[in-house]
């Protein structure tokens, strides 16, 4: 089951949170679909805790406002 966590749009991209059987990915792109997807996983290849993957999405957000969608 895909779940929308959060969302942000940046310089007309868009980047989600989801989770989808209880893993989370980041989607990069626009709006209707995405470019880009990031499976989130810990250092060791387990599955992040939820305030983990947060954490993970506003970097994200935060890394796109100088990385160039068109470069991902």
């Amino acid at each position: 089951m895909k779940q929308f966590l959060a969302s942000s749009i940046v310089n007309g991209n868009e980047i989600q949170l989801v989770k989808v059987n209880n893993w989370f990915f980041i989607y990069w792109g626009s709006p209707d679909r995405p470019s880009s997807i990031k499976k989130l996983v810990t250092p060791s290849g387990r599955r992040p805790c939820e305030s983990s993957a947060h954490k993970q999405f506003i970097q994200a957000v935060k890394a796109s406002h100088y990385v160039k969608f068109n470069k991902l």
